[in-house]
């Protein structure tokens, strides 16, 4: 016999058919609410569509949809919906699977239902998967080899290699310390990062070591170390050099741009531009550059007809007139927006009177390669740490180098398996150290992991090995499967383990943005792009790129599929980086097909 329960859904779902998608799953969930008096049952899909009587809401953005997240069966709930407060009670709430469009599963919050079963209820188990954590980050301890890095004496640079949560940053920061402690004379040191989240627990640990001194938002620290984000810095010493540089940085350069521009294979032009002009480096001699045809057809096949297009379009908007500029002799109060935007803002001209980040160390290298020995010189530093070095492009390490004293110390750290954005072309650690001036260099690679459990170290060595996944991985029907199950296994951690800093890293910020929606109903989390994480007990929702140097409780990856993770260098590093971001529990989990990089069973 048909359960009562399983007997309304069918009923429901009947009632419903003339609305429901043919194409894929007719539904996620059901619920039976009852709102003054009235009971109503509706359907969470795709979309939103009703027809006699039946109602289908779309998940992500119907109100009614936040009671299935907030609210359990037989609770009242409250609701906003267009400004005003809805409440009632909810009897019912369902999970619902579907093969071919027939029911086969049903999940409530204390069983589950299967047609394979007759129906016959069986109780649902707790959640399960996420474990209060065993490994909760305490104070690092050097070990022998550790602790002659940071001994080694003054002027000595260092390469420090080693798989991810072996300790590098950790180390590099160590001996910057020790040599702070020991100079006999005025100590002017800086740390560059390659992302805002790990600049920031940077100087979370020198501030530490620093007996409470604070440290400026700009990255300049109280005393004598700063603290930088590498863009930042490059835009520091390049603002600091070379007269009337935009304010505003572009927001539309293509990826085929950045990476023309960060190309090694561009110095020969550098070279032309910068021997064809006299006097000062000035911005317009990038528009010789980028902004000339001619030119840019020199670099041959690097170059590809859509990087060229995009290039030259966006060098043109660059040095375009902003309409406020252009209609200066205008009242200047009807050049004011009413969102306070610049006028062009969401306009083919937003970045007109711009310039790109990766510029700046651009302009270091044309002025070299114009003036030689009398070239400007950058901010210089006794002490310089570049964390992640495998991240920056030959032109970049060569500006970095150029900040380093004549008797300074240099000490660099790096993993060439952690090296995620393809735009750098890494060309080994001998040329990274050849452009930062620094050849005869003591390298020192790491052997202890301080971070991951066995079972995490041996998943993310068999992803660069081409290994079969340890791990399990959990598979989910939809994405608002996937939501559910977060949902209830996170609550369920946080009851046990109120301390756990929990991440979810998808592959990409667009992943993390449209994730942090899906979960914004039952989650407080933090959608954590542009270094804004919660460095503590929470839950994070962030990207791979945004988590090189730091570490949780529980790393969860959603979206390890195919289409995020096809098989290529790239994502197979990226997957790792990803993975050695956990203390305690790693968790693999995707909607659909996995990726082959998992190479499951």
């Amino acid at each position: 016999m048909i359960p009562e329960r399983i007997r309304g859904i069918l009923e429901v779902l009947q009632a419903a058919s003339p609305v429901l998608p043919q194409e894929g799953p007719p539904c996620f969930a059901h619920l039976r609410i009852e709102t003054e008096g009235h009971v109503r049952d509706v359907l969470l899909g795709a979309d939103n569509r009703s027809a006699n009587g039946a109602v289908l809401i779309h998940w992500q953005t119907a109100p009614l949809a936040e009671i299935f997240f907030a609210a359990s069966e037989s609770g009242e709930y409250e609701i906003e919906i267009d400004g005003r407060v809805a409440s009632g009670r909810l009897l019912e709430k369902n999970l619902l699977a579907f093969t071919s469009g027939e029911l086969v599963r049903v999940v409530t919050e204390a069983e589950v239902f299967e047609r394979s079963a007759d129906w016959e209820p069986r109780p649902r188990a707790a959640p399960a998967v996420l474990r209060p954590s065993t490994r909760r980050a305490s104070e690092f301890e050097l070990d022998p080899e550790q602790q002659r890095i940071v001994d080694l004496p003054p002027r000595r640079h260092v390469l420090i290699l080693g798989e991810a949560g072996f300790g590098k940053t950790t180390v590099a920061l160590y001996r910057l310390l020790a040599l702070r402690r020991t100079a006999a004379r005025k100590f002017n040191a800086a740390v560059i990062v390659p992302t805002e989240g790990l600049r920031q627990l940077v100087v979370r640990l020198i501030e530490r070591d620093s007996a409470g001194n604070g440290f400026a938002g700009d990255g300049r620290g109280a005393g004598s170390i700063e603290v930088w984000q590498y863009e930042r810095f490059a835009q520091m010493q390049a603002r600091r050099a070379f007269r009337g540089l935009p304010r505003r940085e572009s927001v539309n350069t293509s990826s085929a741009t950045m990476a023309l521009k960060r190309n090694p294979l561009l110095r020969p032009l550098l070279s032309q531009i910068g021997r064809s002009f006299v006097g000062p480096v000035r911005r317009s001699d990038l528009e010789h550059l980028f902004g000339d045809s001619a030119v840019l057809e020199q670099l041959g096949p690097v170059l590809t007809a859509g990087g060229l297009r995009d290039t030259l379009q966006h060098t043109h908007v660059q040095f375009s007139e902003t309409t406020e500029r252009e209609h200066a002799h205008v009242d200047a109060e009807r050049l004011v927006t009413v969102d306070g935007r610049t006028i062009d803002s969401g306009t083919p001209l937003e970045d007109a009177g711009t310039i790109d980040a990766e510029d700046y160390a651009l302009l270091f290298e044309l002025d070299r390669f114009r003036h030689g020995t009398r070239a400007v010189r950058p901010k210089r530093y006794s002490c310089l740490v570049l964390d992640e070095a495998q991240e920056l492009a030959p032109v970049e390490l060569a500006l970095v180098g150029r900040a380093l004293t004549t008797k300074g110390t240099m000490i660099v750290s790096g993993d060439a398996a952690q090296q995620v954005d393809p735009a750098s072309f890494f060309g080994g650690w001998e040329l990274t150290l050849s452009e930062l001036g620094v050849p005869e260099t003591e390298r020192a690679v790491l052997q202890m992991n301080y971070r991951c459990p066995p079972e995490v170290t041996a998943f993310a060595r068999g992803i660069l090995k081409g290994e079969p996944c340890r791990l399990q991985a959990h598979c989910l029907e939809t994405a608002f499967h996937r939501a559910a199950w977060l949902l209830e296994e996170i609550d369920q951690l946080q009851r046990q383990d109120p301390g756990a800093s929990v991440a979810l890293i998808c592959r990409s910020p667009d992943a993390a943005r449209s994730l942090a929606r899906d979960l914004r109903h039952g989650l407080d989390c933090r959608l954590a792009l542009d270094g804004r994480f919660l460095f503590g007990p929470g839950v994070n929702v962030t990207c791979v790129q945004e988590v090189k140097g730091l570490e949780f409780d529980v790393a969860i990856l959603p979206d390890v599929s195919q289409v995020a993770y096809p098989d290529t260098a790239e994502a197979r590093r990226a997957l790792y980086v990803a993975a050695t971001r956990a203390t305690s529990q790693l968790v693999i989990a995707t909607v659909g097909r996995f990726s082959s990089l998992l190479l499951l069973p």
